[in-house]
């Protein structure tokens, strides 16, 4: 008798608070008996359950009693069936599933092939109700010391987390394709080298002449007419590149009711990547201004004529100016529209990339062991994830300094430069960098826009700082006359005299040949690996700068720090 007690003893060691619960159960009053009276095979398969740090469960004999271990706790819920699951007959204790496991339970001790089941839907009661559960799991026999069956092995792992963030991230792309057919605008989405089209909303294809039919076609295919156009090459420039295509008034000749037609399109060509970074195809986003081209031709022409005719033609000018006046009002609203759009779209669109990267830290956090080397891609969608939406952001600070131009109030610039070096203030002591700002003048203008203006150029003087040097930012002011503006460019509104404000650093420099580039929207002279941006900051500076009525431009040498004129009216 000693030697039995013993012998499970010594298999029924360890296993943390279930083997302290599996020593102490009275298992006599069960049909499995007393433990000094279990088969060998019975203490092994709980010997082996107890070791495991993966979810383990046993169910032994006619009725199956049930064993479990510690990794396996947490399925049953705070306020489930643990601890009375221990000991139990299996259908005592899963009357809400019983129907559908004990088939499998019934297979499995028939001397059937073992059972394995990937992300299967089975709700079990715990938490105080009954719970919607995703398991990946296997059933397998464990046979007796004379060979036969004598109960079922259950390795099993819960996969709710997993099965719920991929339900979750397909709902996210689901709305994306949604904002996308509900666009006012023409949106369309070409995958591959070969630009198969992928999705594409009703306006494109009223705009292209055809169906949704020719969707999953290659674009050459679908659109003939194409061929010999500059559209093709521009779209395989951009797929190669990988830097986007900005398109003003550009002649398309597109075939609708079996004749070919010239209309003129504003559109954007933007490539698209996954989540190594990697172009997989890109977006289209047009709108047609056949009808302010058209205007605006016909005013050149009106013009023309005007100049080579007498003045009995005033009111032929007169009639055509009202046209395209007409015209520009109907360009103006079609662009606040369009601007509106951007702006719920950019919030909208902000959604499914705050899903992807909750749902990636999710992953992330809870099965980084289970990802392995999969790791690594989930932090580069991430990091993808993360930049797409400082893009949003800044593409929505673009189109609001486009659309709201306010520039009539008294403002200090000593104090707007005071609170842009009040918001670097965590950066500037970490940089331990020095600002020496004179004081400055009061002009009319937009507090928020000038504020963004010098926030961007005190930014770009921090980020791109040369290695051991501490960054020095100087900011000066002087007043000169309009004919000491620099000949290569005009203000938007003439004035006797300009402020010159100077804004130098001792930074990296640029070469000069690079200075109309700058100001230009997703221009940048560094790889995002070396410097981070968007390429949007300097592009926000000339706009608010022309808001203004004045200009802005740069000297620089390379390795000699750089100065930004900002040139306002007085």
């Amino acid at each position: 008798m000693q030697t039995k007690q013993a012998n499970w003893l010594k298999f029924l060691k360890g296993g943390g608070e279930m083997g302290d619960l599996i020593r102490a159960f009275n298992w006599a009053d069960t049909s499995v008996g007393s433990p000094d009276s279990w088969p060998q095979s019975l203490l092994t398969t709980v010997s082996l359950i107890l070791s495991s740090k993966f979810p383990m469960f046993l169910w032994w004999g006619p009725e199956l009693i049930q064993f479990y271990n510690d990794a396996y706790q947490p399925s049953l819920g705070n306020q489930g069936k643990h601890p009375t699951a221990l000991g139990q007959r299996g259908q005592d204790c899963w009357p809400e599933i019983w129907p559908t496991i004990k088939p499998l339970i019934d297979h499995v001790l028939a001397g059937e092939e073992s059972i394995w089941q990937e992300n299967q839907l089975i709700p079990i009661y715990r938490n105080g109700r009954l719970d919607d559960v995703y398991w990946t799991f296997s059933y397998s026999a464990v046979l007796t010391d004379s060979g036969e069956i004598g109960g079922v092995l259950v390795v099993c792992q819960e996969t709710t987390d997993v099965v719920t963030s991929h339900q979750k991230i397909a709902q996210s792309e689901a709305r994306f394709r949604s904002i996308v057919e509900q666009a006012p605008m023409a949106i369309g989405l070409l995958s591959g080298k070969d630009m198969v089209i992928e999705v594409g909303n009703d306006v494109i294809f009223e705009v292209w002449g055809k169906n949704k039919s020719i969707t999953g076609m290659h674009l050459i295919d679908a659109l003939p007419e194409l061929k010999g156009q500059v559209f093709l090459d521009l779209l395989a420039e951009v797929y190669t590149t990988g830097e986007p295509y900005f398109g003003n008034g550009v002649l398309a000749k597109l075939e609708k009711g079996g004749e070919l037609k010239n209309n003129y399109f504003d559109f954007v060509y933007t490539p698209l990547r996954d989540m190594l970074g990697v172009v997989t195809g890109v977006m289209v986003l047009a709108t047609e201004v056949t009808a302010q081209v058209l205007a605006k031709q016909q005013l050149e022409e009106s013009e023309a004529r005007f100049r080579a005719l007498s003045k009995e033609l005033d009111q032929q000018v007169h009639q055509r100016t009202e046209q395209l006046q007409a015209s520009i009002q109907d360009l103006q609203r079609s662009n606040q529209n369009l601007q509106q759009f951007a702006y719920i779209a950019s919030h909208d669109l902000q959604e499914p990339l705050r899903k992807i990267q909750q749902f990636s830290n999710l992953l992330q956090l809870d099965y980084a062991a289970q990802l392995g080397e999969g790791i690594d891609l989930l932090a580069r969608m991430q990091a993808s994830a993360s930049r797409m939406s400082t893009l949003i952001r800044d593409l929505l600070s673009y189109s609001r300094i486009s659309t709201h131009q306010n520039t009539t109030d008294s403002v200090s610039l000593t104090n707007v430069v005071r609170m842009a070096i009040q918001d670097l203030d965590l950066m500037i002591q970490e940089l331990g960098a020095v600002i020496d700002a004179e004081p400055l003048p009061t002009v009319r203008g937009d507090s928020s826009q000038l504020g963004q203006l010098f926030q961007n150029l005190l930014t770009n003087a921090l980020k791109f700082r040369r290695a051991m040097v501490t960054p020095v930012i100087k900011i000066t002011c002087q007043t000169i006359p309009a004919t000491d503006l620099p000949p290569a460019v005009r203000p938007t509104r003439s004035a006797v005299a300009y402020y010159r404000i100077d804004v130098t650093d001792n930074g990296i420099g640029f070469k000069e040949i690079y200075l109309d580039r700058i100001f230009q929207v997703f221009q940048r002279l560094h790889g995002n690996n070396v410097y981070p941006g968007t390429g949007i900051g300097l592009a926000i500076c000339e706009k608010v700068v022309a808001n203004h009525g004045g200009i802005i431009t740069a000297t620089s040498q390379v390795g000699q720090g750089s100065t930004f004129l900002v040139y306002l009216p007085v």
